[in-house]
């Protein structure tokens, strides 16, 4: 364990005082910009909800308008979250869940109900003028969650537990396998940085040149090049360790005039230094390159060249292209918007839906850091899936010790009965062809339904759960909106990455003892 402490404050002594100074004000300066952007919103959002509580008074038990109260709850609390706004996530999650009760058939709506949700109206609408004001004050809210508690009073004994989640005991080894991956943890805090400036940065090259600096300042290659598909079909070079490459200096080769091109781009493949010789003949101020595609669902956008220090950054790597993938396509987005104004209003919903989805990817990571099992990493991320990215359904499969079997450890909205279930790993081609291929297959690829101990799956994506050594196991879900494949990617990489810290843990345990 001294070995690792060494090495932690060896990497923390490399960060310049500056460089961190540096970051804090771009962060604080981003945030300032989302909290504005926020209020926007909101106070539109807001008036909404008082027309709808106005229909709501007069007839309770019309379902379509409790859909719409939800889903105004439902994006304050994603937008708020994503902000930092705590307080204010709290009572719209508070409310957000006593109306999906609702929904399901297990509370109903009063005239008691009704002036509840007026009066947290009305606490938003202060929080909201205070922030405007001063986006410093401290937010209160006057014991409202106590008045949305006591709607329900018959809460079950899982609900006490969730609400009492943070205060549960801590082992003496979390601290301590925090620290052992510390310093690959602070790497992805780069990932933090690349989120911001999707919401500052609005063109696709200053979104290169971001990501090739933070390359370049907190990872390890010493050399990285940044390439996007132009136009023309070719792929130019963008940025080069942290540094805008100049127009008319730029490096552009034509997709179809090298092999290696053509299965990063076509092919949409990782290419290693060993599979193909004309990689040094292309890049030969590489020492050892390897090429990540940058591919959102429906296309390949670019790709990142680098020399990893070590293969156990390979799927970090990766994570982090899938993000910039989505960050790019934002960035697609904003500028759509000044081209076509009058698509301004499509432009804004898609936006903060992804906005939505991040903020929950960052609070699912936060929970996944609290986990301390495999099944339990697997149900926090079958959960989110569900709940937070709005997947019909999923269902978690762990792979056993010899690779012969798949077993289900979480189910979600339907699925919770195949948990226990046993699948061999032939049995299912799909869960098969994920593993050993090793990339995302979906009912495109087959043209036909999964069947699981009698369930017929349709609409459905398989995602390998990857880790440094191979898979540990599938995640199959059943989408009804495309769009949130690339999110549902994202979170299924990272809880590869955490089975594999998991795994450390235990291995750092064993030492100790």
């Amino acid at each position: 364990m001294l070995f690792w402490g060494e090495l932690i404050q060896s990497r923390e002594g490399e960060i310049s005082m500056q460089e961190q100074t540096d970051n804090d004000e771009f962060d604080e300066k981003i945030l300032q910009q989302m909290r504005k952007n926020f209020i926007l919103e909101a106070r539109e959002n807001l008036d909404h909800l008082n027309l709808c509580l106005i229909q709501l008074r007069e007839t309770p038990q019309d379902e379509s308008i409790v859909e719409v109260v939800f889903r105004i709850f439902h994006t304050l609390k994603g937008s708020s979250a994503f902000t930092g706004l705590t307080p204010i996530t709290e009572i719209c999650q508070k409310i957000e869940k006593y109306l999906g009760s609702v929904r399901k058939g297990d509370s109903q709506i009063t005239v008691s109900t009704v002036d509840l949700f007026y009066e947290g109206l009305d606490l938003l609408t202060n929080m909201i003028d205070k922030i405007e004001i001063n986006s410093e004050h401290k937010l209160d809210d006057e014991g409202y969650i106590q008045k949305i508690d006591r709607l329900k009073e018959n809460r079950s004994d899982s609900e006490n537990k969730l609400v009492n989640r943070e205060d549960e005991i801590k082992t003496e080894n979390l601290q301590e396998l925090l620290d052992v991956y510390k310093a690959g943890y602070d790497q992805l805090s780069t990932l933090k940085h690349l989120v911001f400036a999707s919401v500052h940065l609005s063109d696709t090259e200053s979104l290169a040149v971001h990501l090739s600096k933070q390359i370049d300042q907190s990872m390890a290659p010493e050399r990285n090049s940044l390439w996007l598909v132009d136009e023309d079909n070719n792929v130019v070079e963008i940025a080069k360790n942290g540094l805008i490459t100049e127009k008319n200096g730029r490096r552009s080769l034509a997709i179809e005039s090298s092999p290696v091109l053509s299965r990063v781009i076509l092919e949409q493949n990782t290419v290693w230094p060993g599979s193909n010789e004309q990689i040094k003949e292309i890049w030969p101020e590489f020492d050892s390159p390897v090429i990540f595609p940058i591919k959102s669902q429906h296309e390949i956008l670019g790709f990142l060249i680098l020399d990893p220090e070590k293969t156990t950054e390979v799927e970090l790597y990766q994570f982090i292209c899938q993000f910039a993938a989505m960050i790019i396509n934002i960035s697609k987005l904003h500028q759509k918007v000044e081209e076509q104004r009058k698509d301004l209003d499509e432009m804004t919903t898609i936006l903060f839906r992804q906005n939505s989805q991040l903020a929950s990817l960052y609070h699912v990571e936060l929970q996944l850091m609290k986990a301390n099992n495999p099944v339990q990493l697997c149900e926090i991320v079958v959960e989110a899936v569900v709940n937070d990215l709005e997947a019909k359904r999923a269902a978690a499969f762990l792979l056993n010790s010899d690779n012969s079997e798949f077993k289900c450890v979480s189910g979600k909205n339907g699925f919770e009965d195949l948990v226990g279930e046993r699948v061999q790993f032939a049995e299912i081609e799909a869960f098969r062809d994920c593993v050993e291929k090793g990339r995302i297959i979906s009912q495109t690829d087959f043209k036909r339904s999964i069947e699981i101990s009698g369930k017929t799956i349709n609409s459905w994506i398989v995602l390998g759960l990857k880790g440094w050594e191979g898979a540990r196991g599938i995640m199959v879900v059943e989408i009804e909106d495309e769009d949130i494949g690339d999110s549902i990617s994202i979170i299924t990489n990272y809880l590869g990455i955490m089975l594999d810290n998991l795994a450390l843990k235990e291995k750092a345990e064993r030492n100790i003892t």
